[in-house]
């Protein structure tokens, strides 16, 4: 009687957990220096476990994985099963945000064979909806699904596993395209977790439901739901919830053409996610923290040995402190020297501006990568009588995006290399044919690039030339000698270099430039930076503006203006994307 009235409070702190989670945070903390000064190691290992999934909860994974560790060796010390089979689910969640599905489904196999042992029919069925969440993130769909539903036959399953396992399948059914199931699924484990106050669980079923109306285009419904996430996660401090809130709000709104607050939130989903993935220096506060409150429990038991005991036990942690901040350092420095290399690389993939070709016409590039290595690049080459050109977007920016830019300049001139002189149209199938092969792409993906390419019957002392130009996504402006108040625009095929669940053949556009006149192949980077007096998107009716104010300057001047403006319209703002733009008059 005087144990279960011990560990009482902390049995009810777990089973309240999910409506209360900073609730349950307090009362383990407060705990848990008593039950360390009297060496009990019952009440440290129930605390542990309280403790590991607050830390799951609160995104700070390598206190989570700690706690339950720690939790897990108390427990099988003295053969509690219920404790363990707890401990198991608690570590499998932080490998859930690891990624490492093998050692998570193996948590997951062993938690469930210990309550099955117990009997518990709501701890086996949340078991079971687990081992199905981790194979849906495997994508193993069948087996997930047979196990979603085995929870939701199992007879006494926890209403809490049910709205989970419907939450799971909504998600399911997503992937599979029966949308109209999908919502059910979403709305029937929102009815279910409300109705018992499970907070993280409609958090995350909210911002799922959010995330799939967002792709129906249904913006309202979908802002609606979003942020009524973002109001729970801040209840119960769970930061990985609020991060996925706020990119979700943020791409709302930039669809919904609200660009300022799209701003607003992707600043503070990029805060979020750089506290939750940089936790080193975090985590080493948090040591120190909790050394000090045991140094003042220790100085008021007033035992030599245990003093000793302390002194050596702090030292040892500020030397496990120092030496992380060494590595972490050291990390650091060996990531920026790897992307400065990167750097380097790419550099001497993309040939100098002013030597891409000795037949090139008069022209200049602006080309500014947004980080340290760009996902756009410019291209060009010369075959027998032709010239060709093309500036390109690959998906991202920074290390990933530099990465798809060498693929993509490697594939055009492995392309361009074939005896048979192709056209753009035939340069950008092969191209895309490519990028499937070599990067295995699903029509899931969204790796692939955006391209403007021109060839140019390059002859000299002629008035005229052909030019044939295809694009995918991104388009061609032409001014007119004749015409120079107005931008002659040829529209691209809308798909990418990729994968895509309707890929179409590219179309060649074939027309005569005559001399003076001036053409641009463009990314996207230039007139999606937001700027000006309202911090608004330039826009390509910007963009137009510009190039029509400057299109009868020098070509250097040109760049020179483009260069300047586009300075002052960012102004303090942060460049958005890559840019990558080229002009050329004949």
């Amino acid at each position: 009687m005087k144990e279960i009235e011990e560990y009482s409070e902390l049995l009810d702190a777990w089973e309240n957990r999910r409506s209360d989670l900073r609730g349950s945070f307090r009362i383990a903390n407060e705990r848990f220096p008593e039950f360390q000064r009297q060496n009990n190691e019952k009440g440290m290992a129930e605390c542990h476990k309280i403790l590991s999934y607050c830390y799951w909860r609160f995104s700070d994974y390598s206190m989570a994985m700690d706690h339950a560790l720690r939790a897990l060796r108390f427990f099988k010390s003295f053969g509690d099963l219920k404790g363990e089979a707890d401990s198991l689910n608690n570590l499998g969640a932080v490998y859930m945000f690891q990624k490492d599905h093998e050692k998570r489904l193996e948590c997951n196999l062993k938690c469930l064979a210990i309550r099955e042992t117990l009997g518990d029919a709501g701890d086996i069925s949340g078991s079971m909806n687990n081992i199905g969440e981790t194979y849906l993130d495997m994508k193993e769909s069948s087996s997930a699904k047979e196990w979603f539903i085995k929870c939701m036959e199992l007879d006494n399953a926890g209403t809490d596993s049910v709205a989970w396992a419907l939450h799971n399948l909504g998600k399911l059914f997503v992937l599979e395209g029966n949308y109209d199931a999908a919502e059910r699924s979403f709305l029937k484990s929102l009815d279910l977790s409300e109705g018992i106050s499970y907070h993280v669980l409609t958090t995350e079923t909210l911002l799922q439901l959010g995330d799939f109306l967002k792709s129906l285009n249904h913006f309202e419904r979908a802002l609606n739901a979003v942020e009524k996430a973002v109001e729970l996660a801040r209840l119960t401090g769970s930061r990985e919830d609020e991060n996925a809130a706020q990119l979700l709000i943020a791409q709302i709104k930039e669809s919904t053409g609200d660009f300022e607050g799209s701003v607003l939130h992707y600043k503070e989903y990029h805060r979020l996610y750089t506290e939750i993935h940089n936790q080193t220096n975090i985590q080493a506060i948090k040591d120190l923290q909790f050394q000090h409150q045991l140094e003042k429990i220790r100085q008021k038991a007033e035992e030599a040995e245990l003093e000793k005991l302390r002194s050596i036990e702090l030292q040892k942690a500020y030397d496990r402190i120092q030496e992380q901040s060494r590595l972490l350092e050291l990390h650091n420095k060996e990531v920026m020297e790897s992307i400065r290399y990167a750097q380097r690389i790419q550099e001497a993939v993309l040939k100098e501006k002013k030597h891409i070709s000795e037949h090139l016409p008069e022209h200049y590039i602006y080309f500014k990568p947004k980080d340290i290595v760009s996902g756009d690049f410019y291209w060009a080459q010369e075959k027998e009588q032709f010239l060709y050109v093309a500036a390109a977007d690959c998906t991202g920016h920074g290390v990933p995006g530099g990465f798809l830019t060498m693929l993509g300049i490697a594939f055009l001139n492995e392309i361009l290399s074939q005896p048979e002189i192709l056209t753009p149209a035939e340069i950008l199938e092969q191209l895309r044919l490519k990028f499937i092969k070599e990067l295995r792409l699903q029509d899931s993906s969204n790796d692939g690039m955006d391209i403007s390419l021109i060839r140019i019957q390059y002859q000299h002392k002629k008035s005229s030339t052909e030019a044939i130009w295809a694009g995918a996504n991104n388009p061609l402006w032409i001014i007119r000698k004749n015409d120079g108040r107005a931008i002659q625009e040829i529209l691209p095929d809308k798909q990418p270099i990729g994968s895509s669940e309707h890929g179409l053949p590219f179309t060649d556009h074939t027309f005569l430039l005559e001399e003076g006149d001036v053409f641009y192949l463009f990314s996207d980077g230039y007139h999606d930076q937001f700027g000006g007096k309202d911090g608004k998107k330039l826009k390509k009716s910007g963009f137009k503006e510009v190039i029509l104010k400057m299109h009868t300057l020098p070509i250097n001047d040109q760049l020179t203006q483009m260069e300047s403006f586009f300075e002052s319209w960012k102004g303090d703002r942060d460049q958005v994307d890559d840019i990558c733009v080229i002009g050329m008059r004949l």
